[in-house]
Formats: structure tokens, sequence, C-alpha cells
């Protein structure tokens, strides 16, 4: 063999030698994107069912409001506020609300408590639970505890500003005062319409 030859085939081993080092690496990477994948579809897939299986609880929850059957009503509304769902445990909540099925107002408090600490629900969603978590409180709750729910989303830029605002006028107005009530009223008149 002529040494020319022979850098050919060193050539060539070298050219061998690093391939299948940027074999080993890509097909690392396949595998690792292949498990990426499959690990995305089944937890979409895992959730997707826990929203069908929500969703029936939810449904099945509102035919025993209707049947009268408030208790059982309850009991699943509850299971399903403390299963965090984004969309369903909010809902749940204002059935719960809406039917008066828990007579203890602090009990109903945790609840409008643990849905607002639900991390997947959008901030302007967020805003519209505090809304009506103030609302609830309105009969018996302190005006601290309001302006501590209120106060934020009218210091913000949200959606609902205006709303709160209103809630809280109306809410110091049928308090008898009226004072506070005209301070808000004239916020409000401030604040742009978007």
């Amino acid at each position: 063999m002529s040494s020319e030859d022979l850098k050919t085939e060193n050539k060539f081993k070298v050219f061998l030698t690093e391939s299948k080092k940027y074999l080993k690496l890509i097909i690392s990477l396949v595998v690792t994107l292949l498990l990426i994948l499959i690990l995305i579809f089944f937890l979409n897939h895992r959730a997707q069912k826990q929203n069908v299986i929500i969703s029936e609880q939810f449904n099945k929850a509102n035919i025993l409001i209707n049947n009268k059957n408030d208790l059982d009503a309850k009991n699943i509304l509850i299971d399903i506020v403390n299963k965090k769902n984004k969309f369903y445990s909010p809902l749940s909540l204002f059935l719960i609300v809406e039917e008066e099925l828990i007579k203890d107002e602090q009990e109903v408090i945790k609840l409008f408590d643990k849905v607002i600490s639900i991390k997947k629900i959008d901030r302007e969603n967020l805003n519209l639970i505090k809304i009506k978590k103030a609302l609830f409180l309105f009969q018996n709750g302190n005006e601290e505890e309001i302006l501590a729910i209120l106060n934020p989303i009218i210091n913000s830029e949200s959606l609902w500003r205006r709303d709160a605002i209103k809630l809280l006028s109306e809410y110091f107005l049928y308090r008898g005062e009226k004072l506070k009530s005209d301070e808000y009223k004239s916020l409000l008149n401030s604040v742009k319409t978007k």
C-alpha cells in the first residue's frame, strides 16, 4: 500500500470513529425527545381524562340538586373544589354559594381561599373570583376584609376594576356611609373605560 492509501484509510477510520460519537449523540437526542413527547402525551391524556371525570361529577351534582338531594350534591361539589381544577372548582364553589348548600360562612370562605390558590387560573378570572368572595362577605364580612380583597383589583389595570369600585361604592351606600360611597363614585368617574 502506498502512503497515500494509508492516509486515506486513516482518515476514513477517523471519520468512522467521529461519526460513531455523533451517531450516539443523535440517537440519545432522538430517544430523549421521544420520551419527552410520550410523557407530554401521557400527561395531556391524563388531564383530559380527569376533566371528563370531574365534568361528570359536576353534572351529577347538578342533577342531585334538581332532585333536592342537597347533601350528596354538596359532598360532590366540595370534592371537586378540593381537586383544584381550574374550570370546575370555581363553578362548584359558585354553585355551593348560589344554592346555599353550606350554611357555615367560614367553611365557604375556606373554599373561596382554596379556589383562589389554584395557580392555573388566569389573573382576570382570579379577580372575578375575588369579587365574588367580596360579594359573599358583604352580608357579614368586615370592611377591612372586603377592602383587602377589592383594593388590589382597584389599584390594578384589571378588567374588573370598575366593577370592584362600583361594588365598594354600593357597599358603603348600603351601610349608610355616603361620604365613602361618594369617594368611590368619584374614583369610578375618573377611571377610563376600556
